[in-house]
């Protein structure tokens, strides 16, 4: 049975950030208590139980168990500090001994500039992303395929909207969609994560591309968002800068680039948190850049613009805005 478990997703949902360790199949790990240590995470299974464990660690002494669960059993021995584990069901991760758990769900108000406490809605945000960027209604199984979850989540996401949804014999759709756009601009938080900023010499645009082209060549499925996104779905500002969402931390240097501040980068690489920037895939394909930029879906390059100091951010992100939410 082939088990998924997307290891550095699930690490990011724990506030964990992470890049490259000193071997090539370690990886750094930061807590946000300022902790630093370095993992190996072993191939996921379905269930972590003693035979696997005794398996793997034949092999790999010093491996990061992964798997979807593990057996009562299997926690004890991590939290006596015999072995580290990666779980999904629950999200955890049991490190010498410490216990690092998502937190239990709640969603108080917020500002829509910072990360809420508790484990954050990601699918009902990705939802209201997905009914606004929807021409038609759509049943609930296919906006679950499109979103990468179940039909019961999406279930719960579409009660929790409340009146913003509909769900009719032809299916979900937003029953206003200005008003939609803005109570999800009010709760969303941002995509958050770890953000490194490379400086270049070279036009906006062009750094996006270079970036792009290692960021593929490397597998971590580049998106693009930020100014030249929006310049692409809705012209209406110069392109000051340029912003990529990656699937880990990728290395610039050596591409026409050199490490910045974030204030003064040219461009911004982010990992996120929010782990539904690549979904929406098929319907980001119909504003995709002319000159075949893979770009992130047009509410999150909205939230870059919104999010910008630039004095003429405020005015795109409008104009952004405006497409979303006008005839199609």
């Amino acid at each position: 049975m082939l088990v998924v478990v997307d290891v550095a997703t699930v690490l990011r949902e724990l506030d964990l950030s992470v890049t490259g360790g000193s071997t090539e199949d370690a990886w750094l790990l930061r807590a946000a208590d300022g902790s630093r240590f370095e993992v190996s995470p072993a191939p996921p299974v379905k269930r972590l139980d003693a035979r696997h464990v005794n398996n793997t660690l034949a092999h790999r002494s010093a491996a990061l168990l992964v798997g979807e669960s593990a057996t009562p059993g299997t926690i004890a021995r991590a939290e006596a500090g015999d072995i580290d584990i990666l779980t999904a069901r629950p999200i955890r991760l049991i490190h010498a001994g410490h216990i690092y758990e998502a937190a239990t769900p709640e969603e108080p108000a917020h500002s829509p500039r910072s990360m809420p406490r508790g484990r954050p809605a990601w699918i009902r945000w990705a939802l209201e992303r997905y009914l606004l960027l929807a021409m038609e209604p759509a049943r609930q199984p296919a906006i679950a395929g499109e979103l990468g979850t179940n039909q019961q989540a999406v279930s719960r996401a579409v009660r929790r909207l409340g009146d913003f949804a509909v769900d009719s014999r032809k299916g979900v759709f937003a029953r206003d969609r200005r008003a939609l756009l803005e109570h999800w601009i009010d709760e969303y938080p941002g995509p958050g994560g770890q953000e490194f900023g490379w400086y270049g010499l070279a036009d906006v645009r062009d750094q996006a591309r270079t970036a792009c082209a290692v960021a593929t060549s490397l597998e971590l499925e580049p998106r693009v968002g930020g100014d030249v996104a929006a310049d692409a779905i809705a012209p209406w500002k110069l392109p000051t800068n340029a912003r990529i969402y990656v699937r880990e931390p990728v290395d610039l240097a050596g591409d026409g680039f050199v490490h910045a501040p974030l204030e003064e980068a040219t461009l911004v690489t982010c990992v996120p948190r929010d782990p539904t920037i690549w979904r929406l895939t098929s319907m980001s394909q119909a504003v995709s850049a002319p000159d075949g930029l893979p770009l992130a879906d047009p509410l999150i390059v909205l939230w870059d613009l919104l999010a910008s100091t630039d004095l003429d951010s405020d005015a795109a992100a409008q104009k952004l805005a405006d497409a979303i939410v006008g005839e199609r």
